[in-house]
Formats: structure tokens, C-alpha cells, sequence
């Protein structure tokens, strides 16, 4: 078995090794802080940083779902709703190629060599977390030129903005100017079905007179009829009641009279028995004669039944009108019902129509608002023009500095432990 040798170095030969070789590592980073403060004092270029802040009104951290509107509104709704900007957008927005070759060609950054990846580079855009104030940040060595970029995108941007939603407001107020003359044709259309319709005779207004006329005089038939079953009654009670007392009354009666009553026969027998006028007092006679009474009652029975006749004529006749009449009021009602419906039928397409004109006025008006204002320009606003920065974002001296005195300390103690290693193989190859 192969005996392996180990080499420890313990901390206090490392520290040796440091303290051995200070003036390397002294030296290396004496000269790195020299690098680094010649770069960051003489040869880098300060950066400055210019910032322009924007306050969007409209600007939402996410795409919200659209919320669905029964009936045309809503359709409309759709149609004429401005496009969603949220934050991202508006980060997606700012380095658009438009946006930067207006500002290339307006500051003439193509004569500095300034391309729109460089110029896209240039430009940060951040968002204050729990507010709507959106910082446009220029980075550029020339401080007024990165002032001047900042001012200038943050105004091509606003009429970028602008120009999108009034551009969506013009095809709106388009599409809704043509729809708006076919929505009117067909509401005149309707208005000249409705106005033949009311121009009509029998229409429903007159209907609805007629209807009420019959229903008046069908009210008054009955009444009548009910008065004539009332006068039946009563006349068939009277002439029950004349007819019991016509039986118990005789049509003659006898009288027990004296001749002396009777002028006529007391001369008769007078002739005939030649008797004084005196002897004829003590003579009576009887006589039968008719019972006015029971005529009365017979002339009252026939009254009677001419009028209980009259009265089942005019009854049937009653009961014949009053037929006729409710015919006659179906066949009204009748007319009427379907007369209504197709006047129910004709207002809904008018109301419709209508209502969808007024819908589509309604959203032109609003659609060339839109258009006329500056509704986009007040979606987003400059809250903070970009001024000249007073000092450089970079380099940053101090920390290089830093940075350097760190890498050089940690190179020189690299270089140190490495010569030391080298120093000492080179002394066990000899010696073996």
C-alpha cells in the first residue's frame, strides 16, 4: 500500500506568505486604483440621465374584461370602446418605431449617429408602484440633448396616444354615419307602414267606438227585455186573476121588478087585460139582464191578452236584436283583435326602429366628441417636463474606485500565493 503524503499549510503560513509579499499586492493595487481613477475622472464620458413624468387617467394594470350590454347599447358599446392602455402597453409604446424616427428626424439625431436601436436603448420607462405616474428616463453624455429627447418622446408620445384613439374614434363615427342612414330608412319605412296603417277605414279607434256603441244598446235591449219579462209577469197574474173572476161572474141577472117599473109592459098588459094602472103596483115580473161586470171583465181579459201578445212580440223581437247585435259585436271584437295586433306588430318595429336610431345618434354624437376634443389628450398628461440634470448618473468614481481596490488586493494576493507556489516547487526539483 502506497503511502500518500499530504502538504498542510496552516494560517500562519498563509499570513507569512501575505506579509512576504506585501509590496506585490501593495503594488498591484496601488495601480489598479490608479486604472480605475484615471478611467472614471479622464477617459469615461459622464451619463447624465434626464426625466420626464407622465400621469395616465386611464392606464390600468391589467386588460379587464369587457362587461356584456343587453340590446344594441351594448353592441355599440363594443364598437366605440377606446382601446385598453395598460402599463405594459404603454411600455411597449414608448420605443415604438414611429414614435422614435419622429424624434430622430425632428432633433436630427441621425447626424450624431444616433440610430433607433441606440436611441431605444437610451430610453427606460418606469412606473411608480400604487400610483399612474409613469417616468420616462433619456440616459445620454450630453445632458440638454438627453433633456431634449425626454421633452420631445414625451409629447410624440401623448399625440401617438391621440392619435391611436382618435383614429378609433373615426372609424367609429364612420361605421355608425352609415349605419346610422340605414337605421333611418328603415325607421321611415316603418313610420309610413304605421301611417298606411292608421289611414285606413274601420281602424281601431273607430273599432273600439262601434264596439262601445253596440255594447251601449245591447245594455239597453236587455234592460228593455227584463222590463217585459217583468210586464208578462204581471200581465199574466191580471189575467189569471180575470179570467178566476169572469167564471164566478154570470153573464146575465134576474130581476124581480113591478109593472109600474116598466112603462113599456105595464101598457102591454094594460092593453091585453084591460086592468086600471093601480091594480098593475101589486104585479112583478122577472126580467134577465145583462151583467156589466162580466162584460167589464171580458173587455179586460181581451185587453189583457193584446197586450201580454204585444208583449212576447216585442220580447221576441228583443231577444232577435239582441242576438243580432252580439253577433254582429264578435264579429267586431274580433275585428278589432286582429286589427290590434297588427297595430301592435307595426308599433314594435316602429319602437325598435326607433329606439335603434336614437341609439346610433346618440353614439355619433359622442363618436364626433370624441373627435372635436381632446379626450386623448387628457388620457395622459405631462406632470413633470424633463429639465437639464445637474450631475452624472455615471461613472460612478467613488464606487469604481471601490471596485478597483478590491479587484487589485485580491489580484495582488492571487499573484503573491501564486509566485510563492512557484517559488517553492521549483526549490523541491532541485532539491529531489
Amino acid at each position: 500500500m502506497e503511502n500518500v503524503q499530504y502538504d498542510e499549510i496552516s494560517l500562519r503560513e498563509l499570513i507569512e506568505i501575505i506579509l512576504k509579499q506585501k509590496n506585490i499586492i501593495i503594488g498591484i493595487t496601488i495601480v489598479s486604483l490608479l486604472i480605475s481613477f484615471v478611467v472614471s475622472f479622464f477617459v469615461l464620458d459622464p451619463v447624465y440621465e434626464a426625466k420626464a413624468v407622465l400621469m395616465a387617467s386611464q392606464v390600468t394594470d391589467k386588460i379587464r374584461p369587457i362587461q356584456k350590454i343587453e340590446g344594441i347599447e351594448g353592441i355599440l358599446d363594443t364598437i366605440s370602446k377606446y382601446p385598453q392602455l395598460t402599463i405594459e402597453t404603454y411600455k411597449q409604446q414608448i420605443k415604438n418605431p414611429v414614435i422614435l424616427d419622429e424624434i430622430i428626424k425632428e432633433l436630427n439625431l441621425d447626424k450624431k449617429g444616433i440610430t433607433r436601436d441606440s436611441l431605444a436603448n437610451m430610453i427606460r420607462l418606469e412606473t411608480i408602484k400604487d400610483t399612474n405616474l409613469i417616468t420616462i428616463k433619456v440616459q445620454n453624455t450630453d445632458k440638454e440633448l438627453a433633456t431634449k429627447i425626454a421633452n420631445t418622446l414625451s409629447k410624440k408620445f401623448i399625440a401617438f396616444i391621440s392619435e391611436i384613439v382618435k383614429e378609433q374614434a373615426n372609424k367609429s363615427s364612420n361605421f355608425i354615419s352609415k349605419q346610422l342612414e340605414v337605421e333611418k330608412a328603415k325607421l321611415d319605412k316603418a313610420l309610413l307602414e304605421y301611417k298606411n296603417f292608421l289611414s285606413q277605414p274601420r281602424g281601431v279607434k273607430e273599432l273600439e267606438k262601434e264596439i262601445d256603441s253596440k255594447l251601449t244598446l245591447l245594455t239597453d235591449y236587455k234592460t228593455t227585455l227584463t222590463t217585459e219579462n217583468v210586464n208578462e209577469l204581471q200581465l199574466r197574474a191580471k189575467l189569471k186573476q180575470a179570467q178566476e173572476e169572469l167564471k164566478n161572474t154570470e153573464e146575465k141577472i134576474k130581476l124581480n121588478k113591478s109593472l109600474s117599473d116598466e112603462p113599456y109592459m105595464a101598457q102591454v098588459v094594460n092593453e091585453k087585460t084591460q086592468s086600471t094602472s093601480t091594480g098593475l103596483f101589486n104585479v112583478t115580473v122577472t126580467v134577465e139582464e145583462k151583467n156589466d161586470n162580466y162584460y167589464s171583465l171580458k173587455s179586460q181579459i181581451s185587453k189583457l191578452k193584446i197586450s201580454l201578445a204585444e208583449s212576447l212580440a216585442k220580447q221576441e223581437k228583443l231577444k232577435s236584436e239582441i242576438e243580432k247585435v252580439q253577433k254582429e259585436l264578435e264579429t267586431l271584437q274580433g275585428e278589432l283583435a286582429e286589427k290590434k295586433h297588427k297595430e301592435n306588430l307595426i308599433l314594435r318595429k316602429v319602437n325598435i326602429a326607433q329606439s335603434t336610431y336614437d341609439a346610433f345618434t346618440k353614439k355619433l354624437e359622442e363618436a364626433r366628441i370624441a373627435q372635436s376634443s381632446t379626450i386623448a389628450d387628457s388620457s395622459i398628461i405631462i406632470v413633470s417636463p424633463a429639465v437639464d440634470p445637474i450631475k452624472p448618473i455615471s461613472p460612478k468614481k467613488a464606487l469604481n474606485l471601490a471596485i478597483a481596490g478590491v479587484l487589485g488586493i485580491m489580484l495582488g494576493i492571487f499573484i503573491a500565493f501564486f509566485r510563492e507556489y512557484w517559488k517553492n516547487s521549483a526549490v523541491e526539483k532541485v532539491s529531489s
